[in-house]
């Protein structure tokens, strides 16, 4: 075939593809493959690869993913691990990069510029944490729009006031699966969210319009998973019914209803406390719920990380944790060190954690009564397998006079058919 390697170039550049040449100069195609085969590669420093090569995407067992092909880069580019993705178009926030292989062309355009034309494979698996910025963006935007309480909220004439309640829901775990044929329940998302909206409309229902504020408690296992692999935190892997961006979505949703129909009744704060299962999810829903309620004088969030928090109300100085680290002895032992200006002003106090689904005996060590508060959530296989059954699915609600302590304890049953 007489044809050079400077011809061929033009001709590409003018009909874009192999066929596009055949027809165009009335050549047999499959010659002209032939002759590409032959002469482009061996002048693979030089030429132009067929531009009309197709890419392809392959997912494997384990996770990986394979994304084959053409893209070009200026000779300005550094080759990344970073540009590969996104000559690849994958989000640099959603996979983390294995390796990279390319095969490269040079290639003179019309403005006389050198252009790299790589024939790629880039292999890829997702990152195990992470949650895409975009879609919390266009998930707020979207609330934002079309948000609408599930009930009527009428806000009554406050009398004088004296007392604060500290709503607690401990361990959701919004997304967990459950099977009633080797768990005796049921348990998806569907069903946390039905719960989790009739026990915080029945706290509505109950508490009196005479308080200060209202604490509110939701960071401990709100969510059941914290990667986009549907893991734990530090990687177990979970029953899950949702997709991460869904599970996420669907829990901000359920937080922005429980504010805005608790601070009706008086202002709300709340605040983070890290959990095993979902440490870098539940800060992402606080900072949501930060941006939601900045405009709102009504609703505090206290976005510190730090894993315990300490208030004082009145006469009582109440902490907060998870509880899956520490130990009893050795919470009542941080509370004076880690609070020292509000331990000296306290008659009472109190040490709130969760992580066992279950309500425990209340234990006093040194002057701190130690609660372990209970949780609404479904018995998932482990805890079926392990024997940890029985407990009273519940949330917990404390009513706290400012002179006298803890004056009454509100528990709001899960109400199963």
């Amino acid at each position: 075939m007489s044809l050079t390697v400077e011809e061929y170039n033009r001709l590409l550049e003018e009909h874009g593809t192999v066929a596009g040449i055949a027809r165009a100069t009335g050549r047999n195609e499959r010659s002209l493959r032939r002759w590409i085969k032959s002469n482009i590669k061996q002048n693979a420093t030089t030429d132009t690869p067929p531009t009309d090569t197709k890419g392809s995407f392959e997912y494997k067992a384990n996770g990986d993913s394979i994304s084959e092909r053409i893209i070009e880069i200026s000779h300005l580019e550094e080759i990344t691990p970073e540009l590969m993705m996104e000559k690849h178009g994958l989000k640099k926030d959603l996979w983390e990069v294995i390796s990279y292989r390319n095969n490269f062309w040079q290639n003179q355009t019309k403005e006389n510029k050198t252009l790299t034309l790589y024939q790629s494979k880039l292999t890829v698996k997702p990152k195990k944490q992470g949650l895409s910025l975009e879609e919390i963006d266009k998930h707020f935007e979207q609330l934002d729009r079309k948000f609408v309480m599930p009930i009527n909220i009428k806000s009554k004439p406050q009398p004088k006031r004296n007392r604060m309640a500290e709503i607690n829901i401990a361990d959701l775990h919004l997304g967990k699966l459950c099977w009633v044929g080797d768990t005796g329940n049921n348990f998806d998302y569907k069903i946390a969210m039905q719960v989790f909206r009739d026990i915080t409309t029945r706290i509505y229902s109950e508490l009196s319009r005479d308080l200060d504020y209202i604490t509110f408690v939701w960071a401990n296992d709100f969510f059941n998973c914290d990667t986009i692999t549907n893991t734990t935190t530090a990687g177990t892997q979970q029953s899950v019914d949702i997709r991460w961006q869904k599970l996420f979505n669907k829990g901000v949703e359920m937080l922005v209803e429980a504010i805005t129909l608790f601070s009706a009744i008086a202002p709300v704060k709340t605040f983070y406390t890290a959990s095993n299962h979902d440490e870098m999810t539940g800060y992402h829903a606080l900072k949501y719920l930060e941006a939601w309620f900045r405009n709102d004088n009504n609703v505090e969030i206290d976005t510190s990380p730090m894993a315990r928090k300490y208030m004082l109300y009145g006469n009582t100085l109440i902490g907060f944790t998870h509880g899956d680290k520490e130990k009893a002895n050795r919470l009542s032992a941080l509370m004076p060190i880690e609070a020292k200006e509000l331990w000296g002003k306290a008659k009472y106090n109190e040490m709130h954690t969760a992580h066992l689904h279950s309500e425990h005996a209340i234990v006093e060590i040194n002057g701190v009564i130690i609660r372990r508060i209970a949780s609404p959530t479904a018995t998932d296989h482990w805890h079926y397998t392990s024997g940890y059954v029985g407990a009273v699915r519940k949330a917990q609600t404390f009513i706290y006079d400012k002179e006298l302590g803890l004056t009454n304890i509100i528990n709001t049953p899960v109400i199963t058919n």
